[in-house]
């Protein structure tokens, strides 16, 4: 039986999945409920084979992202109900098919066939290695053979003068196409019967002239030349020298010569090969200057850069990535971070490895601070000559203020649009209270202006709560914090909107604590924070339909290590998704008749304390809050 693991990838509930089946035939099974996780898990534990449900849409793109990293990895595809159907859409990418629900001999048929096709792809993996590695042999005795028998003199000789020329120049074989290289063959009379073209431009056309004349010093004679002693001497040979160029210019090289034999095993001709040391150290340096300025280049690019080979993984990263994301070459970038936005391979990096083609989109990264960053992600194909893929460039801009941006624009439109309506509301009941003040002055009704000066009242009050939220909210302030006596402060409050609340008809309890508890607070804001909730609490017991005697509950409870304020009513209640967006900006419980504003700013304000608010709350039942602030001294610029 395969010891490693089976990956079942399939979104319906575990029993109605092959993967029971499989753990009593003694199989481990590494379940996943949709693609995005299947491909994590293979990552994670690279199972024997996989199943996958033919019911999920995104299957087909799994198998394909996994294909790309292993091409003989097994598949296994299910269907509750249409086989024939899965066999048409995954013919081309599954090698078993299964029905559900399972049929236990059917199960250990295919199972079997899977077992012998894993046990058959590892066979051919190992037979594939060793005829390679045996043709590989094969072929280089022969071409050793023939090399020994057909060029022998040549060819050995040229290997050991290039392999020693190398070796010579600073930098070894990067250099060698690039460097002026000479070459010439000699006769026994020591002329020059051939040269390269470096040689007869920089030494000028020395055919059929003397050997020697391009030395200078003791190596410019008949007996003291490279290529004499070789034809005295008969074996290779590496020789300091001072060469003469056509220009006057000497140069120190060190040449190699060799001797080439004819038939009958004499010496026919010499070879002599050097280089010329200026030109290399000036290629050299060329080099270095080229490989730095491309490093600066590289780093002094202001976005984050990204080179990842074709299993991604991180080859070379530029200045900018290392600060903002840490150092990872070497790691795989899929291991470090996930694209985010989009789905598992289908980011723009997976689909430029898939295709080959440059591709583009918006990603979300974790940096190295642990904050996740939007990007603007550009990844492109670096190919060899032939075409090939060989590595992936990516390019990350930062939008993540850009998106700030957006949604601070949308923000600000959707104030705008909520202020203007609450406040045209607030003026129109201006309009009517003054309309009955004026009405009641000329025909002598005092009631109706007492009645037109509680709107009045009831609009200022509306206008200055909406003020107050967009200040808060418009500019952040600082706290001010100061000590002070809980219960005092409590009860002002309570005195505050005591009247507001028994004038609504409606019961207002309080409870404080009887001893004096002290603590720093800003005493305003937190005094804002708990207006906004109580005024809540009224309207909530106003809107409401049901048959009671609606009450307000405001308690106060402290201990050792925090105070704790209690705001209960027994209003409409609220169902579990309004609870759960009421501290959202610019959402309103209240529709048309409110601005969002309020509770945002309180959760902002108690948050600023180093507090939390929480409530509870369900249809008809009345909502409680409950805020805890902690007694020890706040920090500020927290």
């Amino acid at each position: 039986m395969i010891k490693q693991p089976i990956l079942v990838v399939d979104n319906a509930s575990y029993t109605r999945t092959i993967a029971p089946a499989l753990v009593t035939l003694g199989y481990r099974v590494v379940s996943a409920r949709n693609a995005i996780e299947g491909l994590r898990e293979y990552e994670t534990i690279r199972p024997a084979w996989v199943i996958a449900s033919a019911q999920m849409s995104d299957v087909p793109d799994m198998m394909d992202a996994i294909r790309l990293r292993d091409q003989t990895i097994p598949f296994l595809v299910t269907s509750a109900g249409d086989l024939k159907t899965a066999m048409t859409t995954f013919a081309d990418q599954a090698d078993e098919f299964l029905d559900l629900p399972v049929d236990p001999l059917m199960l250990k048929a295919v199972l079997r066939r899977m077992e012998k096709t894993v046990r058959l792809q590892r066979r051919i993996r190992s037979l594939a290695e060793n005829f390679e590695s045996r043709a590989k042999d094969s072929v280089r005795s022969i071409i050793e053979t023939e090399r020994f028998l057909a060029v022998r003199q040549i060819v050995e000789k040229m290997s050991a003068f290039i392999s020693q020329v190398t070796r010579d120049a600073q930098g070894g074989v990067r250099y060698f196409n690039d460097l002026p290289y000479f070459v010439s063959i000699h006769g026994k009379d020591l002329t020059v019967l051939a040269a390269n073209g470096t040689y007869l431009r920089y030494l000028g056309n020395r055919l059929y002239q003397e050997s020697w004349g391009i030395y200078a010093g003791r190596r410019g004679t008949r007996e003291g030349c490279p290529v004499g002693q070789t034809f005295r001497k008969e074996s290779v040979l590496a020789t300091r020298a001072l060469v003469r160029y056509a220009s006057g210019v000497e140069v120190p090289v060190t040449v190699h010569t060799a001797p080439i034999y004819d038939n009958d095993g004499n010496i026919d001709l010499v070879i002599e090969i050097f280089a010329g040391t200026k030109e290399i150290e000036r290629l050299a340096e060329e080099s270095r200057n080229t490989q730095q300025r491309y490093q600066q280049l590289f780093n002094a690019v202001p976005s984050s850069i990204v080179v990842l080979d074709r299993r991604f993984r991180i080859n070379a990263v530029n200045r900018r990535f290392r600060e903002v994301f840490g150092e990872h070459s070497g790691r795989l970038f899929f291991d470090v971070f996930r694209p985010g936005i989009f789905p598992a391979y289908r980011d723009p990096i997976t689909r430029t490895m898939r295709t080959g083609e440059p591709q583009q989109g918006e990603m979300v990264l974790t940096n190295n601070e642990g904050l996740k960053t939007n990007v603007m992600a550009w990844a492109a194909p670096i190919k060899s000559p032939t075409g090939k893929l060989i590595q992936v460039l990516a390019i990350f801009a930062d939008v993540t203020q850009l998106r700030k941006l957006q949604a601070n624009l949308a923000n600000l439109g959707l104030m705008v649009s909520t202020l203007s309506h609450d406040l045209k509301g607030s003026l129109t009941g201006l309009d009517a209270g003054l309309y009955l003040i004026d009405s009641g002055f000329y025909r002598d009704i005092p009631g109706r202006i007492e009645e037109g000066l509680d709107t009045i009242k009831l609009m200022a009050e509306r206008i200055r709560k909406l003020v107050t939220d967009i200040l808060y909210n418009a500019k952040e302030r600082e706290l001010n914090t100061v000590p002070v006596e809980i219960m005092h402060f409590a009860a002002n409050v309570a005195s505050n909107v005591e009247m507001k609340v028994r004038g609504a008809n409606i019961h207002f309890e309080t409870s404080f604590p009887d001893a004096l508890i002290e603590m720093e607070i800003d005493a305003d804001l937190m005094r804002t924070a708990l207006y906004n909730i109580i005024d809540n609490a009224i309207e909530a017991c106003i809107q409401s339909t049901a048959p009671i005697d609606h009450r307000i509950i405001f308690n106060v409870q402290a201990d050792a290590e925090a105070v704790t304020f209690l705001i209960a009513d027994t209003g409409e209640g609220m169902s579990p998704k309004k609870v759960g967006s009421i501290f959202d900006l610019f959402y309103s419980t209240k529709g048309r008749g409110g601005t969002g504003l309020g509770l945002y700013v309180t959760r902002k304000i108690i948050e600023k304390h180093g507090g939390t608010i929480s409530v509870h709350s369900q249809p008809e039942k009345g909502s409680r809050f409950e805020i805890v602030l902690p007694r020890k001294k706040i920090k500020l610029n927290a």
